[in-house]
């Protein structure tokens, strides 16, 4: 946990519940957005402390989920998305119209972590060393 909210990829779970939330991190003022896997595959949970920042909105798409927060001391405005990308190359460019998608609707500074399932160089790959 960073600064009061922390990202899980790859959760595997259909349904995220107060109780598994409350499992992984103990705090009463615990909030949350996830994306649900499918299946075995992928899933994210995205969670804060609401002493710490408040949720303004979110956004739960295919690959990802996004929340604008507000910081509960200064009133700074900001967005967080975690990504689990597609493992696929010709549905690739769906992940970065649902980055480019919700980032012009939210004129904020953004941070951006998780998993886009995609290697700039042929050494971080094991086994095929196509790009």
């Amino acid at each position: 946990m960073v600064d009061g909210y922390c990202m899980f990829k790859e959760t595997k779970l259909k349904l995220v519940t107060r109780k598994i939330v409350r499992s992984v991190w103990h705090c009463p003022y615990v909030d949350w957005i996830y994306l649900a896997s499918n299946g075995a595959l992928g899933g994210i949970l995205v969670t804060w402390d609401k002493r710490v920042m408040m949720k303004r909105k979110e956004f739960i798409g295919e690959y990802m989920v996004a929340v604008s927060l507000k910081m509960v001391e200064d009133n700074f405005l900001w967005a967080f998305a975690g990504i689990y990308g597609p493992n696929v190359d010709n549905v690739r460019h769906q992940l970065w119209e649902e980055i480019a998608g919700v980032h012009s609707w939210w004129d904020l500074p953004w941070c951006i972590g998780g998993d886009f399932n995609i290697t700039s160089l042929p050494s971080e790959r094991s086994g095929d060393s196509r790009i």
